[in-house]
C-alpha cells in the first residue's frame, strides 16, 4: 500500500510540474504550495530539475521545426559565412546573452533563494505580483518579429527570467511580460522565452546528471522516477500547446485571476 502511495505521489508531482512548468503560474511556487498544504513535497533538487528536463523535452517536441532550423543556420553562418543565415546566428546569441543574468544571479545566490524565499507567504506575494504583470500586459500586442528584437530587449527579458528564481514568479510569465512589454509579437514573445529556458535547464540538467543517474538504478525509485518523467513530459506538450494558444488570442487574463486566486487561498488558509 505505501509503495502504491509512493508512485500515485511521483505521478502527483509529475503532473504538477508539467502543467505548471510551461504556464505563467509559477511551477517552483506550486510545488511550495504543495508541500505546505498537501505535504507532498519533491523528494530533492535532483528530482525537481529531472522533471524540469521533461518540460525540456516537450519544448523541443512542440518547437522542433524552429529549433532545428536556428540549429542549422547558425552553423551554416558560423563555418560557411552564409549571409542568409545571419538573423539565425544573432537570434542564437541574442538566447545566449538574455541567458546570462540568470546565470549569474542564480550561481551567486541560489542557497539565499534556496533558503530565505521559499516561505509560503513570499511564494503568495510573489503570485500576486505575477498576476499583476500577467493583468497589465494582456492585451499587448507588439509587432516586433525576431529579426527586430534588440540587445536591450534581451538584457530586459532576460532580467525578468532571473527574477523568476523566486519561487511564485513565473519564468515563462516573467519573459513572455517582459517581451510582450518591449512590443515584440505574441508568437515570438513566446518562441523567445521557450528558448531562453533551454540552456538553463540543460545547464541545470548537466549539473545534476549524476545525481539522477544514481536514483534512476535505486530498487523502488526507478519505475516512479521514469513514469513522473514521461507524465510530465506529456503534460507539458498540453501545456504548451495551451499556453501559446491563449497568448496569441489574447486570454492572459485567465492566468492572472488564477495566481490571484491561489494567493488569495494561501493567505486565507496558511
Amino acid at each position: 500500500m505505501d509503495d502504491l502511495l509512493i508512485f500515485f505521489k511521483y505521478i502527483f508531482l509529475g503532473i504538477v510540474q508539467g502543467v505548471t512548468e510551461p504556464l505563467p503560474v509559477s511551477s517552483s511556487g506550486h510545488l511550495r504550495v504543495v508541500q505546505y498544504f498537501f505535504g507532498v513535497g519533491v523528494p530533492n533538487l535532483h528530482f525537481e530539475v529531472f522533471l524540469n528536463g521533461a518540460s525540456l523535452l516537450a519544448v523541443f517536441v512542440v518547437y522542433r521545426h524552429d529549433l532545428l532550423e536556428l540549429i542549422k543556420g547558425t552553423i551554416s553562418y558560423v563555418s560557411k559565412r552564409e549571409k542568409q543565415h545571419k538573423q539565425s546566428f544573432r537570434f542564437s546569441l541574442l538566447i545566449v546573452i538574455g541567458t546570462i543574468p540568470a546565470v549569474l544571479i542564480g550561481g551567486f545566490f541560489s542557497k539565499f533563494i534556496g533558503s530565505e524565499l521559499t516561505n509560503i507567504y513570499i511564494v503568495a506575494f510573489a503570485l500576486t505580483i505575477t498576476g499583476i504583470a500577467l493583468l497589465l500586459i494582456r492585451n499587448l500586442k507588439g509587432n516586433k518579429n525576431e529579426n527586430e528584437i534588440t540587445l536591450i530587449d534581451t538584457v530586459i527579458v532576460g532580467m525578468a527570467q532571473a527574477l523568476a528564481l523566486i519561487p511564485g514568479i513565473s519564468r515563462s510569465g516573467a519573459t513572455v511580460v517582459a517581451a510582450l512589454g518591449r512590443n515584440v509579437e505574441p508568437k515570438v514573445a513566446l518562441k523567445f522565452s521557450f528558448f531562453l529556458s533551454i540552456p538553463v535547464s540543460v545547464g541545470s540538467l548537466v549539473f545534476k546528471l549524476g545525481d539522477i543517474g544514481a536514483a534512476l538504478i535505486v530498487p523502488g525509485l526507478t519505475v516512479p522516477y521514469i513514469t513522473a518523467f514521461l507524465v510530465s513530459f506529456l503534460v507539458s506538450i498540453m501545456a504548451i500547446k495551451l499556453f501559446i494558444n491563449l497568448v496569441t488570442n489574447g486570454k492572459l487574463l485567465y492566468f492572472s485571476i488564477y495566481c490571484f486566486s491561489i494567493s488569495l487561498l494561501i493567505f486565507i488558509f496558511a
